[in-house]
């Protein structure tokens, strides 16, 4: 069985009236998970949540 960890992420958006909005979330995942493709799943998370957003700032961790 693959070993898992805890991931937190937090995204800033700024949306397309130029006010910025940031997403915060933690979640498990595989253990040998990049940084890049943890920051791509958040990243992509948070512009479903804001069509037309675009991506400010954004950063993960292991928990």
């Amino acid at each position: 069985m693959p070993k898992i960890t805890r991931y937190e992420a937090e995204v800033q958006l700024e949306r397309p009236d130029g006010s910025r909005v940031t997403y915060r979330g933690d979640g498990v995942g595989p253990a040998d998970e990049t940084g890049a493709q943890v920051l791509k799943g958040a990243e992509k998370a948070a512009l479903a949540e804001e069509p037309g957003a675009r991506v400010v700032s954004s950063r993960a961790r292991r928990g």
